[in-house]
């Protein structure tokens, strides 16, 4: 052992060659799509069926432009392209209030207002993310009548990662008001939520759906951005 670090055999490199003809090699490579959530909320929201340049993007400053890399990393709708496979363990929902493609800015504002605004828009960030995730169904359909999630609500479903480490201090005011802005954040958290082991294979179709039994307006009145990952391993040729 070096500084923790396993010893590397050459066996153990022979396996890893990248490039030799009919092989495979593996990597960590979650799928990945997102859209806006209207600010009315959504009867029912659906994931992977807009590949790359097909929809509109819901990335912060994108513009009203078709979805790209920075949307989602499928180039077919809803299934694998030929030589690819895919080996789904688990799967997460991110959600974040006040983000949308014309701006990347209005998240700021859903995280921190003043106490001089009005009093709705306190804990309006903190609020969406409690609101949506108290709701929804989620689905992963694989083929035609298979489901491996039916799961709910979204609260079940936390993002891997979060914001961490952050603090901001503020002050202000003049001799006729006092404005002190405040900080609002909230997450889903717990542990991620696992699957067994589904193996998709290339072209084979799925689908991902979230439902819900009654519209969830965002409090905030913004319109939110909503990411579905399914975690697990890409399968691809080599060559």
């Amino acid at each position: 052992m070096s500084v923790g670090r396993p010893i590397i055999t050459s066996d153990y490199i022979q396996q890893h060659i990248v490039g030799v003809p009919g092989a495979q090699d593996v990597i960590w490579g979650p799928l990945y799509d997102s859209q806006a959530y209207p600010s009315a909320g959504a009867a029912v929201l659906t994931f992977f069926s807009q590949p790359q340049g097909s929809g509109t993007s819901s990335a912060p400053g994108a513009g009203a432009v078709a979805k790209g890399i920075w949307d989602t990393n499928l180039v077919l709708n809803n299934q694998l392209a030929l030589g690819n496979e895919f080996l789904a363990v688990g799967s997460e929902t991110l959600f974040f209030p006040g983000v949308n493609n014309s701006t990347s800015t209005t998240g700021a504002f859903a995280l921190e207002i003043s106490l001089a605004a009005t009093a709705a828009l306190m804990g309006a960030f903190n609020n969406d993310i409690y609101n949506v995730g108290n709701g929804g169904v989620k689905t992963l359909k694989v083929g035609t009548d298979r489901n491996y999630i039916q799961d709910g609500p979204l609260n079940l479903f936390p993002p891997a990662t979060r914001l961490s480490g952050w603090s901001a201090v503020t002050s202000g005011g003049t001799a006729t008001s006092t404005a002190f802005p405040a900080t609002n954040y909230a997450v889903w958290s717990g542990e991620c939520y696992s699957l067994v082991p589904i193996y998709l294979q290339s072209t084979q179709q799925f689908q991902l759906t979230i439902a819900f039994a009654a519209l969830i307006p965002t409090p905030s009145t913004q319109i939110a951005r909503i990411i579905e990952r399914l975690r697990g391993y890409l399968i691809r040729q080599a060559t």
